[in-house]
C-alpha cells in the first residue's frame, strides 16, 4: 500500500477571502478592475472551486431534426435575484440542506443556451451552473447590467467606455473574467444612458471589440444584446424587436434578446428588417414566464402558446425566468408543475417541447474518434448519499453540479404497463435511481396480456452518434427484486450508413441484454458487440438505449445481436455456457439464483487488466434472510448507472485511470481546514470526503473545504495532539470507485 501523507502549512488570512468560499459577481465596475489586479498577484487561493471541470467543447450532441427546422431555446434565469443560499451560491454544495430540493433545469434536451441574470454590475454563473450546462452541451452566460436614472448611474455606465492606451480597459477585464472562471460570454442590458452622446457613440466600438476579443479567447463565447437601448438618442427605449433604431447593435453582437411586449407585427418586421436568415439564425425573441406586459398568453403555461407563435415567424425563442414554477408556484410541486411546462405531464398536452425537439444526449468526446456516455441518473440532489449502492450520508443534500443525464420522459404518466419516475429512496451513485415498474395485466389461466394499450417500452436515451470503432460497449448497474414470465430488456439501438455519393440507412439493429433477478442487491454488467461492415463506404450509428418489458422465448437469457429483425449474434461467454451446461436456469422451489459482479475488479492484474464481461454466478438458498416473492407483487427494476463506451483503447488499464489518494496538504484558517491534493482531473467525475470516516461532502475538484472540529472555539487554535482521519474516495468518469488510503492530520 502506498504511503499515505499529510503536509501542514498555515496560510495568511489575505490569501484566503471569505468572498471566495461564494459564488462571483460584481456591484461595480471598480470590483471588477481590483479583482483583475489581484487576480494577477495570485491571491485567490479557493477561486479553482468556482471553475468548472467540465468544458463545453468536450461534448457532442446531435439534433432530433434537420437543421432547417431548427428554432434555438435561450433560457433567461432569474431566481430571487439570483446567488441563493441552499440553491447556487456555494461551489461545494450542501451537506446537509433543508429539504435536499432547488432548482434546476430538469429538461436540459430542450435548451441551446442559458444566461445567468441577476442585477449585480456583473454576474458570473456559478460553478453549478456552468458545469451542467456544459455537460449538457449548453452554452453558459453571465450577464453584463447597467440601470438606473441617477448622475452617479450615468458616471458608472461612463466608466465602461473608459481607454488606455489607446484601448477599452474594461474589454481586457472582461476577456479575462470569462477565461478564468471558464463561461461562455455575455448577456449586454443596458437600461441607463450615457452622460452626454460623445461617450455614448463609444459603445458600439466597444461591443465590436469586446465581440472580437472573446472570440479570439474562445471561437464559441457569444456576446448577445438585450433589446432595451438605442443610440444616438442615448436612451431606453424597447423596440421589441430589431428595428432600424436598434440594428446597430444587432450587427455588432453575436445574438439579439428582444423585449417581451412584441406582437404578431413585431415577429413579421423581424422577417421583413433582417431576413428569414437574419431572423433564424440572431434573433430571439423574449418572453417573461411572470407575464409582465407580455401581449400573447399571461406568461406561465401560456408560454408554450408563444413559443409556437415565435416559431412561426422564424425567431427563437429566450423564455426569461422559468424559475416561475419553483419560486411562484408551490415549491413541493415542483417536479409536476415544471413537467407541465416543458414536456406536458401526458403525450399530446401543449408545453414548451411542443414547439423544441429535444437534442440527443450528450456524449463525451475524449478525442475526435472516441467517446463516452455515462449517467448515474442524479438530479443534483437527494436525502442521502450513496457510494456503490451504499448510503454513506444520511441527510439531506444539494449540489447541483452533479446533475446527469436523466431520460427527458421520466415524469410523464401512463396508467397501463411500464410506470417510471426518478427515485430518491436508493441509488448506486450520488442521490437517486430510476425506477420501473410493470403492472401485469393477466388472463384467467395466468397469463401476461399485451395490447397496443399497454405500455411495454421506456425509451432511455437517444444519441445519433457515429462510432469510429466496430465494437461498442454497454455497462449497466441495475438492481431487480424478482423473476417474472417475462423480462425486462435493454436494448441499444445503431444502424449502419453507405455513405457513398448519397446517404443510406441499409441495415440496423440492437444488443439485447435480458435483465435477470438480482434478489434486489446491486449488479453491475457489462457487454461489447461488435457490429460487421461491409466495406469503407458503411458507418456505424450509435442510435438509442431503450428499456422494453417482453415476453421471450430464451430461456438462458443471453445478451445477443438482433440485426434487421434476425438474430445475428449471441455474445460468447464462458461462463454463459457453464450455465447452460449445469441447467441452473431451471426452476427449482428450494433455490433462486441471482447474478452478482465478478470478484476481479475492472482494473485487476489477475484478469490480465481486461474487464469482466461475463456475470459470475452464484446460488443463493432463500429463506428468512431472503423471502421469495410472489407471482402477484409487480417487478420492480432500478437503474443505477449506464454507460455506453466507442474508444480504441477500451478496455485497457490506462482507460480514465485514477490512481488512489494517498498525500494531501493541508491548511488551517479561521476554524476551517483546507484540503489539497493531486490527480488528473481530466479522468475524475468527483470526490468524496470522508473525515473521521464520517462523509463531509464531494468536490469536482482537488480542494476541498470543512469546519475543523478540532478548533477550541475560546482562543481560535488548534487543540495539541489532536488529529483527523482524512479518506478521499474518486470516482472515475466510467463510475470506477477507487478507495482512497487513510491520513492523519
Amino acid at each position: 500500500m502506498p504511503r499515505n501523507t499529510a503536509k501542514h502549512s498555515s496560510l495568511p488570512q489575505n490569501n484566503l477571502p471569505l468572498s471566495s468560499l461564494e459564488s462571483s459577481f460584481f456591484d461595480s465596475l471598480d470590483e471588477l478592475a481590483n479583482w483583475q489586479k489581484r487576480i494577477s498577484e495570485r491571491l485567490f487561493e479557493l477561486d479553482e472551486l468556482k471553475k468548472p471541470t467540465e468544458k463545453l467543447e468536450r461534448y457532442a450532441r446531435a439534433r432530433q431534426q434537420s437543421a432547417s427546422e431548427d428554432v434555438k431555446l435561450l433560457v433567461c434565469h432569474d431566481l430571487k435575484g439570483g446567488y441563493q443560499i441552499n440553491e447556487d451560491e456555494d461551489p461545494l454544495g450542501y451537506f446537509p440542506h433543508p429539504d435536499g430540493q432547488h432548482y434546476f433545469l430538469q429538461y436540459p434536451q430542450l435548451v441551446d443556451k442559458f444566461v445567468y441574470f441577476s442585477h449585480h454590475r456583473v454576474s458570473v454563473p456559478p460553478v453549478a451552473w456552468i458545469n451542467v450546462c456544459h455537460r449538457n452541451g449548453i452554452k453558459c452566460l453571465g450577464t453584463v447590467i447597467f440601470e438606473g436614472n441617477s448622475y452617479r448611474d450615468f458616471e458608472e455606465a461612463d466608466k465602461l467606455l473608459t481607454k488606455q492606451d489607446g484601448e477599452y480597459v474594461f474589454v481586457k477585464c472582461l476577456v479575462a473574467l470569462v477565461e478564468y472562471f471558464q463561461f461562455d460570454g455575455y448577456l449586454f442590458n443596458i437600461e441607463t444612458r450615457f452622460s452626454n452622446t460623445r461617450i455614448a457613440s463609444l459603445l458600439e466600438p466597444f461591443l465590436e471589440q469586446l465581440r472580437a476579443d472573446l472570440h479570439v479567447s474562445n471561437p464559441s463565447t457569444e456576446l448577445i444584446w438585450y433589446d432595451s437601448y438605442i443610440y444616438p438618442e442615448n436612451r431606453v427605449l424597447y423596440k421589441n424587436g430589431v428595428t432600424e433604431a436598434n440594428h446597430n447593435f444587432f450587427s455588432c453582437c453575436d445574438s439579439f434578446f428582444t423585449n417581451y411586449w412584441w406582437n404578431v407585427k413585431h415577429l413579421q418586421d423581424n422577417i421583413k428588417n433582417v431576413g428569414v436568415l437574419g431572423s433564424r439564425l440572431k434573433v430571439y425573441a423574449g418572453y417573461d414566464v411572470w407575464g409582465r406586459g407580455t401581449v400573447i398568453g399571461k406568461g406561465g403555461y401560456d408560454s408554450a402558446l408563444a413559443c409556437q407563435m415565435i416559431k412561426k415567424y422564424r425567431s427563437n425563442v429566450a423564455l426569461f425566468a422559468p424559475a416561475w414554477t419553483y419560486e411562484y408556484l408551490d415549491r413541493k410541486d415542483f417536479t409536476q408543475n415544471d413537467t407541465r411546462f416543458w414536456t406536458g405531464l401526458f403525450d399530446g398536452e401543449s408545453s414548451v417541447a411542443t414547439t423544441f425537439k429535444p437534442y440527443c444526449s450528450p456524449l463525451y468526446k475524449i478525442n475526435d474518434s472516441n467517446f463516452v456516455f455515462y449517467t448515474n441518473f442524479g438530479s443534483g440532489e437527494g436525502c442521502g448519499f450513496y457510494e456503490r449502492g451504499e448510503k454513506v450520508y444520511h441527510d439531506n443534500w444539494v449540489n447541483g453540479s452533479l446533475q446527469m443525464e436523466i431520460p427527458i420522459a421520466i415524469h410523464k404518466r401512463h396508467k397501463n404497463g411500464m410506470q417510471w419516475r426518478l427515485s430518491k429512496e436508493d441509488s448506486f451513485y450520488g442521490g437517486s435511481c430510476v425506477e420501473i415498474k410493470y403492472n401485469e395485466v393477466v388472463d384467467d389461466n395466468g397469463y401476461q396480456v399485451f395490447n397496443h394499450q399497454t405500455i411495454n417500452s421506456f425509451a432511455l436515451f437517444s444519441f445519433v452518434q457515429d462510432c469510429s470503432f466496430p465494437t461498442i460497449n454497454v455497462k449497466l448497474t441495475y438492481k431487480l427484486n424478482h423473476r417474472t414470465k417475462s423480462f425486462f430488456k435493454l436494448k441499444i439501438g445503431y444502424y449502419v450508413e453507405r455513405r457513398y455519393r448519397t446517404v443510406q440507412k441499409v441495415r440496423s439493429g440492437c444488443l439485447v441484454v435480458p435483465l435477470l433477478s438480482t434478489n434486489d442487491q446491486w449488479l453491475t454488467a457489462e457487454e461489447p458487440f461488435h457490429v460487421s461492415l461491409q466495406n469503407s463506404h458503411e458507418f456505424i450509428v450509435l442510435d438509442s438505449a431503450t428499456l422494453s418489458y417482453e415476453e421471450t422465448e430464451d430461456p438462458f437469457m443471453r445478451a445477443h445481436v438482433v440485426e434487421d429483425q434476425s438474430t445475428s449474434s449471441v455474445i460468447d461467454n464462458e461462463e454463459y455456457e457453464k450455465l447452460m451446461n449445469s441447467e441452473i436456469y431451471f426452476d427449482d422451489e428450494d433455490e433462486d439464483w441471482i447474478l452478482v459482479p465478478s470478484d476481479i475488479s475492472m482494473e485487476s492484474t489477475d484478469n490480465g487488466g481486461r474487464p469482466n464481461y461475463p456475470w459470475k454466478v452464484i446460488s443463493d438458498q432463500i429463506g428468512n434472510k431472503h423471502p421469495k416473492l410472489h407471482a402477484s407483487t409487480s417487478p420492480v427494476l432500478k437503474l443505477g448507472e449506464l454507460a455506453i463506451i466507442n474508444a480504441n483503447d477500451y478496455p485497457s488499464d490506462t482507460f480514465f485511470k485514477v490512481m488512489p489518494i494517498n498525500s494531501i496538504d493541508v491548511r488551517r484558517w479561521d476554524g476551517k481546514v483546507l484540503l489539497i491534493w493531486k490527480i488528473n482531473t481530466d479522468s475524475v467525475l468527483y470526490h468524496l470526503i470522508f473525515v473521521d470516516d464520517a462523509f463531509q461532502g464531494i468536490s469536482l475538484v482537488p480542494k476541498f473545504v470543512f469546519e475543523d472540529r478540532a478548533v477550541d472555539e475560546k482562543n481560535s487554535k488548534t487543540q495539541s495532539g489532536s488529529t483527523l482521519k482524512v479518506r478521499i474516495d474518486t470516482v472515475s468518469r466510467l463510475g470506477v470507485l477507487v478507495k482512497g488510503t487513510d491520513m492523519h492530520i
